[in-house]
């Protein structure tokens, strides 16, 4: 009988540590969306702020290697704004990859083109993934990116990036995607 009890006691004890972290996350993403809210509230003609407050809370919320906005202008990328390159030869080769047209060479210009959720689980493993050197010197091995859509034209994405291959969570896609509607 309490061998049943301590199982049981293990089982509930689990359950609500699940819960716990499922809460903790979900409080996590309530806060970085009123974040956004607030700095787009406080600087409705300068969206620099709003952008780095983007790329501050995709890096952390997605546990990224690190983060980046792009803007694009029908033609061309431009990089906006990152967070979480810390590496001078890894920001500079960042820097260099900018700006440039969309193709199908990385998972920031797939969002683009395609106006849809962008998945590389592993750079170095997709056959068109081409910018192999940029994700060796900036540490990255997979990356997911959404696409920033104004009357469902692409107006930019934001793109994190994991240090090791692998998916990032529908939920961490979700986030993501809230945060694209914000900064459209």
């Amino acid at each position: 009988d309490q061998a049943v009890i301590a199982i049981e006691n293990v089982r509930l004890f689990t359950e609500l540590g699940t819960r716990n972290r499922e809460l903790r996350v979900a409080l996590e993403q309530q806060t970085a969306t009123g974040e956004i809210l607030q700095v787009i509230s406080s600087s409705p003609t300068d969206v620099q702020p709003v952008f780095d407050t983007i790329a501050a809370n995709a890096l952390r919320l997605c546990s990224a290697k690190w983060s980046a906005v792009t803007r694009f202008d029908g033609q061309l990328i431009e990089l906006v704004s990152t967070h979480g390159v810390t590496d001078a030869v890894a920001f500079e080769a960042l820097r260099r990859a900018f700006p440039r047209s969309p193709s199908r060479a990385g998972a920031t210009d797939r969002a683009i083109l395609t106006g849809a959720v962008a998945h590389v689980p592993d750079v170095l493993a997709d056959p068109e993934y081409r910018w192999h050197e940029l994700a060796k010197a900036a540490g990255y091995r997979s990356q997911l990116a959404v696409p920033m859509l104004r009357e469902g034209q692409p107006i930019g994405a934001i793109t994190v990036a994991g240090a090791s291959p692998g998916t990032f969570s529908e939920g961490q896609v979700d986030l993501l995607k809230t945060f694209a509607d914000q900064a459209v």
